[in-house]
């Protein structure tokens, strides 16, 4: 699913969601795609396929905006859980870079979202995860905050850093 059309662009302060559980086995069910893609709180919504990080900067090029994710807000399936267990640079890695998920990234509408989570919830059984916002800024750079105390940096797959 390539970004989905919007009438209006990506704004800063809008909460950016993932549609269920990184690495879970299911895909989100077609009728939740379609809700999600004609939902007027819905800026914008896309595919995880080449990880979180490649998914959000496709959005924030287009609409020139930067984001701000909460590492901790990741949400993890089982499989991953399994995998990786406490490992959390392995787990961020793994959300960020890695993809081929079939879940959703989805920007809301933040005055929206708490109201959309709750229907999203009730029809589909499935939770819209919060994991950050979209800010102001560097259309190409996305600032990954791993708790309280700040950012923590995440090269690409393909840099090295100690």
């Amino acid at each position: 699913m390539k970004p989905t059309p919007h009438t209006e662009k990506v704004q800063p302060g809008d909460t950016i969601c993932i549609a269920g559980a990184l690495g879970d086995s299911t895909a989100t069910p077609a009728a939740a795609r379609e809700y999600l893609a004609h939902c007027q709180y819905v800026h914008s919504a896309t595919d995880i396929n080449d990880g979180i990080d490649a998914s959000i900067k496709r959005i924030m090029k287009r609409d020139g905006v930067s984001a701000e994710i909460q590492l901790e807000n990741l949400p993890f399936g089982n499989l991953p859980m399994q995998q990786y267990g406490t490992s959390l640079s392995q787990l961020y890695q793994y959300a960020l870079h890695d993809g081929h998920f079939f879940e959703l990234l989805v920007i809301v509408d933040y005055k929206h979202f708490a109201d959309l989570s709750v229907k999203y919830k009730e029809r589909f059984g499935a939770q819209l995860h919060a994991i950050g916002r979209i800010v102001e800024g560097d259309n190409t750079k996305v600032n990954y905050i791993e708790n309280a105390f700040g950012a923590m940096p995440t090269p690409s797959p393909w840099e090295h850093f100690c």
